[in-house]
Formats: structure tokens, sequence, C-alpha cells
């Protein structure tokens, strides 16, 4: 039997977790629908732009969301 690799979690799940804040709350606070929140808690920040635009609602820096 074998085992299914787990990934560590995203940059953005971390940060959602150390605010104690949850995807669907992130997602009214930045107008945008619960999955585009939860598609980058599963494959991470990508680019700058968007790291950008959700540091301001995380209050940290637009490095700490990207997974690159």
């Amino acid at each position: 039997m074998s085992k299914k690799n787990k990934k560590s979690p995203t940059r953005m799940k971390m940060r959602l977790k150390d605010l104690g804040l949850s995807q669907t709350e992130l997602a009214r606070r930045v107008n945008k629908n619960v999955s585009l929140i939860n598609h980058f808690c599963i494959h991470g920040v990508k680019t700058v732009r968007v790291a950008k635009e959700y540091a301001k609602i995380l209050c940290c820096r637009p490095e700490e969301l990207l997974d690159l």
C-alpha cells in the first residue's frame, strides 16, 4: 500500500492560520470568490501582483506569500 505524498502547506494557508482568518473571510475582505482563495491555499501564490494584493489585507510583505 502506497502513501500519498503530502505537500507542505502554502504560505497563504499558513498566513491565514497564523491570523486565525478563514478563507471565506479573506474572500469577503478582498471581494473575491472563495474558490479563488482556496486555489491559492492549495497551489500557492505564484505572481508578485497577486502577492501584493493579498499582502495588504494579510498585513505582511508580498514575498512572504509567494510560493515559487
